[in-house]
């Protein structure tokens, strides 16, 4: 098999998706394919990123560096997610780094933190809303109502609870921030006509292996 070469944000490598429809000028659908990443729920005495970026910074098995990506995704935990070691959740929200893609499963180093775990994020299917600017709660809130008011406008079904990606570092100035919220969806239990011309158009982008940032 062929590896494909790393798409890149700012210089930095980052998650690869191919775009089957665009809905607005700021929301689209993308597949994503299956990934590999480190997630946390944190504990008592040190955040989800700290102890991330513990993992990254040599706290493994092989005491390994390993290259930050981007984008950092925080979200509910999803049951569908394969844990490759035992991890213990102190919350319902988790953090996740997307590891380069030159790891697979069998060469990632392992976390020795109990509360750090490899995981395998199957192929999706997302609808995404990006903006840039500040990112309080409230913010959050309003593009989220309004991924989701688009999709209900375009009959696509939901298939899962939206999460945050984040793209820049806390130094970032606010308006040079990519701030993201995604959303699974299903296409093939949306509206009939929507789903027989957005299948087609997504078997053609995975064909052609076209992606997109």
């Amino acid at each position: 098999m062929i590896q494909a070469e790393p798409s890149y944000y700012k210089d930095t490598e980052t998650l690869p998706y191919s775009i089957i429809e665009t809905l607005d000028e700021d929301i689209e659908v993308r597949h994503y394919n299956e990934a590999l990443g480190v997630m946390s729920s944190g504990n008592e005495d040190n955040g989800a990123f700290q102890l991330l970026f513990n993992y990254i910074s040599g706290e493994n098995t092989s005491s390994s560096n390993v290259s930050m990506t981007s984008p950092v995704e925080v979200g509910k935990r999803s049951q569908e997610i394969a844990m490759t070691s035992p991890v213990e959740v102190s919350s319902s929200e988790t953090m996740m780094f997307f590891l380069p893609s030159k790891y697979d499963i069998k060469s990632a180093p392992v976390p020795t933190h109990k509360d750090v775990s490899l995981v395998t994020v199957p192929a999706r299917t997302v609808a995404a809303i990006r903006y840039s600017g500040f990112n309080k709660d409230s913010d959050k809130k309003q593009y989220t109502n309004k991924l989701l008011k688009a999709l209900r406008d375009n009959n696509i079904e939901l298939d899962g609870e939206p999460s945050y990606m984040g793209y820049d570092s806390p130094f970032t100035l606010p308006w040079n921030k990519r701030h993201e919220i995604i959303v699974p969806v299903d296409i093939l239990k949306s509206s009939t006509n929507w789903c027989e011309i957005k299948t087609a158009a997504f078997k053609a982008t995975v064909f052609w292996g076209h992606s997109a940032q």
